[in-house]
């Protein structure tokens, strides 16, 4: 195999694709970065977990509320 068909393998690969890459590479890094343990309290209610699994809880809540609340907007 050489250079001109491994280059045009690279070209063929869609922008989406490298994007999501990028995307899990960086989420690696966060999760890597976050490990240390910590606690939060809900009403009475102690949790302790990694920090990156709690902001990633809230993130997806974040989601799930702006998907639940979002209006639709009818085109004109």
């Amino acid at each position: 195999m050489n250079s001109s068909s491994m280059l045009q393998r690279f070209r063929a690969v869609p922008a989406r694709v490298w994007f999501a890459l990028a995307l899990l590479v960086l989420a690696l890094v966060f999760i890597l970065q976050n490990r240390a343990s910590t606690s939060i309290e809900i009403f009475t209610l102690t949790i302790s977990a990694p920090l990156w699994l709690i902001l990633v809880i809230s993130v997806a809540v974040g989601l799930l509320i702006g998907v639940l609340l979002r209006t639709r907007r009818t085109r004109a």
